[in-house]
């Protein structure tokens, strides 16, 4: 990808991490260094960008000042192509936005707003940013993700050329019985939690059903399926079950093991030895892979070719 050249989601979700407003210098003598269709950008204006940027959540501290002034060209190109193409937002669609921001940082409509308005924010002037991301995603969904597509015989082509991606060491099908420790169990509730496990784990060696014990007592991911975690291979396992894990024969149990969250019993069902995945199970990934490549292709070309083309950018030295 050419240097500068901003990557789909940096160019279509930048303007979304300029909602914390960066107050700038006095002093920064408002230079014009480019237009779009003979609207000025500033010296100021891209540093803006650059510091907002820089402030997002993963933001990006090493934007240059070229990089800043061509992505701030891209976010002026999308929105003209909004407006062109009279794209709309329903007002429930910012909701659900704005739900979902609250949900994934566990505030309350005060406290949100009350963050808005650290970063000088209102609640309006959000929503209108938002606004203008939602109909950007839908601009870029419209002209390149849904003109995007990964034909089968393409995915089995990158698949035998290369097979090496593919290679997997040794992997082993695991169930487990968990006993959770809260943080604020007393030694005695521990020591009673540890006798119980071993309670269970003599069962199972004794004949039960280890899927039914895992049903019945298991306070762990997939104790409905009979504590089946699943296949995994050698730094897929929390570090201190790996070791037992791939220690362990087919059938065989391990002792009651203590993490810092509970006790395990595990058992191991199959081990398979080192192969290649399949392409039935690399397939899906392959077809994301190429697809991200592809789209991002065809964004730089739509970019430097179809917008380009239709509005006029000029760059000032």
């Amino acid at each position: 990808m050419r240097r500068g050249r901003p990557s789909v989601l940096a160019s279509v979700a930048i303007v979304g991490a300029v909602v914390a407003a960066v107050s700038g210098r006095a002093e920064v003598v408002n230079r014009i260094i480019a237009t779009v269709d003979g609207d000025p950008i500033t010296v100021h204006e891209v540093e803006l960008y650059r510091a907002a940027a820089a402030s997002a959540p993963n933001g990006a501290n090493d934007m240059t000042e070229s990089q800043a002034l061509e992505a701030l060209i891209t976010d002026k190109l999308l929105e003209k192509e909004v407006h062109d193409k009279k794209i709309e937002v329903k007002s429930e669609d910012i909701d659900h936005y704005v739900d979902q921001v609250k949900a994934r940082n566990r505030i309350n409509d005060y406290r949100f707003e009350a963050a808005l308005a650290a970063q000088g924010m209102t609640l309006e002037r959000y929503r209108e940013r938002i606004k203008i991301e939602l109909q950007k995603s839908q601009l870029v969904n419209k002209e390149i993700r849904g003109r995007v597509s990964v034909p089968p015989d393409q995915i089995e082509r990158y698949y035998e050329s290369n097979r090496e991606e593919f290679r997997t060491g040794e992997r082993v099908t695991v169930r487990d019985i968990f006993f959770r420790v809260e943080p604020l169990d007393s030694d005695r509730e521990t020591d009673r939690l540890h006798h119980k496990a071993e309670e269970v784990r003599q069962l199972a060696i004794g004949g039960r059903s280890f899927e039914e014990l895992a049903r019945q007592f298991s306070e762990g991911p997939g104790a409905e399926k009979g504590g089946l975690l699943g296949t995994f291979a050698r730094g897929e396992l929390e570090a201190e079950l790996e070791p037992v894990v791939f220690a362990l024969s087919p059938g065989q149990l391990s002792d009651v093991v203590r993490v810092d969250h509970g006790f395990h019993i595990l058992r191991v069902d199959r081990i398979e030895p080192p192969g290649y995945r399949t392409l039935d199970e690399a397939r899906d990934q392959i077809r994301e892979g190429l697809y991200q490549k592809a789209v991002e292709q065809r964004f730089q070309d739509w970019l430097s070719k179809d917008l380009r083309e239709r509005h006029s950018v000029e760059v000032f030295n």
